[in-house]
């Protein structure tokens, strides 16, 4: 398997979660939403973490990258901690759509493959799916 499929595999099957986490049935009600933020926070954290470690490598990093990852590891983490279940969700989604203009900015520079930030996009669409879904149902 090549590692563009392998990573678009890995990437895709991250999603997952999500959506089972979604699924009255799939685990009890009182961790349900624990469970879907803080596994929100993992792969927000993890993808911040991708940033700092691809500018990294370059001599010269761009500066952005490096500080966007730090804050939004950062903010990351302070979804975990604010007691409205609603204002945590929505912050985490926030970062998530951050991460991708992040990511833009890289891909214009012409720091990632080429088919890397179409998957991004993609990935991001779904996430950002499962996340409206949850503000809905905390809605409700």
């Amino acid at each position: 398997m090549s590692t563009k499929r392998l990573t678009q595999s890995l990437t895709f099957s991250g999603a997952l979660p999500f959506y089972l986490l979604l699924i009255p049935s799939f685990i009890a009600p009182d961790i349900r939403f624990h469970a879907f933020l803080t596994y929100g926070a993992i792969i927000a954290s993890f993808m911040a973490g991708t940033l700092w470690g691809l500018t990294q490598r370059d001599r010269d990093p761009p500066v952005l990258p490096i500080v966007a990852s730090n804050i939004l590891a950062l903010a990351t983490w302070t979804s975990l901690l604010i007691p409205s279940q609603l204002v945590a969700i929505g912050l985490q989604l926030i970062i998530f759509l951050g991460l991708l203009e992040v990511d833009r900015r890289i891909d214009a520079e012409g720091r990632e493959a080429p088919w890397y930030f179409t998957m991004r996009m993609r990935i991001t669409a779904a996430v950002a799916i499962a996340y409206v879904i949850q503000i809905i149902v905390l809605m409700t």
